[in-house]
């Protein structure tokens, strides 16, 4: 939905433009208007540092994502750009439509130069890397161009637009896989002279309790802490920790336990110089201990290469004008 953003205005300068979003866990609003809203294949956060198993099996519609992928009229469109969504990529399969170019991070980890951590192997997570949207065409996104097809991450426009500052000393922490308790708890104890501010899952209305202020998970209001904050601790996933490191702010990340992709990020970042952390436990609070006082890195000065990319995709697909 972040990158979206950045390439819906070159998209509506080529032709007519529908979107499609797939799975319900979005705290990211578009202002264009989506045509089609389908369940996809999600999941669920758990509270202790993984997915909640049980409940995302619950919530899983194959039957339903076969449907809509039979029912998808993607031969109405001159090209389908895929951002590792699995219901357009299988109603390209199944209807033998060409036009699909996978344009994602995810797409990133089809070259094995992508960086994986040398004593984790997941088989499983691999076959998912190659299947779970997968698409004729790709085009990856990484935090470094590991390989010919990778590029630098794309920073929507509401984050180029920031004037950024560090004038503020709070912290900013997004860590939707940890019940709140669990975090009040951890920073309190290696961090409790730190200002905080939390986007939570849970909460309904923002909190100020001490040196913690509660917000409930959403897009504008974190921007607007984003802007003049010290720096963000948050998971290994893409778009969060791309944006941090491109405003110059410093970053902490701490991987979702049994997620392969989020510990390949952690693995990228890690060998650019970025804190990481394993789960919450005594030794990734020490490594919280000794971040909190250390100075932001320079900004990534990262091109804005959208619009490229949107060219690319035309060019990729055979739709080139």
């Amino acid at each position: 939905m972040s990158r979206a953003s950045a390439f819906i205005p070159h998209l509506v300068e080529r032709g007519e433009l529908d979107i499609l979003v797939s799975g319900k866990d979005v705290n990211v609003t578009l202002n264009y208007p989506v045509k089609y809203r389908l369940a996809g294949a999600g999941f669920v956060f758990g509270r202790h540092g993984s997915f909640n198993w049980w409940q995302t099996l619950a919530i899983q519609r194959p039957w339903q994502l076969l449907s809509d992928s039979r029912q998808l009229p993607l031969h109405d469109y001159d090209l389908v750009i895929n951002d590792f969504e699995p219901v357009s990529a299988l109603a390209a399969r199944r209807q033998k439509y060409r036009h699909i170019v996978g344009l994602s991070h995810q797409a990133s980890f089809l070259s094995p130069l992508a960086p994986r951590p040398a004593h984790l192997k997941a088989p499983h997570a691999e076959w998912l890397f190659q299947n779970y949207a997968s698409c004729a065409r790709s085009i990856g996104l990484h935090f470094e161009s590991y390989d010919d097809f990778i590029y630098t991450p794309v920073i929507r426009p509401g984050i180029r637009a920031l004037q950024t500052s560090r004038d503020n000393p709070e912290i900013l922490v997004y860590l939707p896989a940890y019940g709140d308790n669990l975090l009040r708890d951890f920073l309190s104890r290696y961090g409790p002279e730190q200002e905080w501010v939390i986007f939570s899952k849970t909460v309904q209305e923002s909190i100020k309790e001490g040196r913690f202020t509660w917000h409930p998970a959403g897009d504008a209001l974190f921007l607007q802490h984003l802007e003049h904050a010290s720096g963000v601790l948050c998971g290994a996933g893409f778009e969060t920790p791309a944006e941090t490191l491109f405003l110059g702010k410093k970053l902490m990340v701490i991987p979702m336990k049994h997620q392969f992709e989020q510990a390949c990020n952690a693995e990228a970042l890690r060998r650019m110089g970025v804190a990481v952390g394993q789960g919450l436990d005594a030794a990734a609070g020490i490594t919280l201990r000794e971040w909190l006082p250390q100075p932001p890195a320079p900004p990534k000065a990262w091109p804005d290469h959208s619009r490229h990319l949107v060219e690319l995709c035309f060019d990729m697909s055979g739709q080139s004008t």
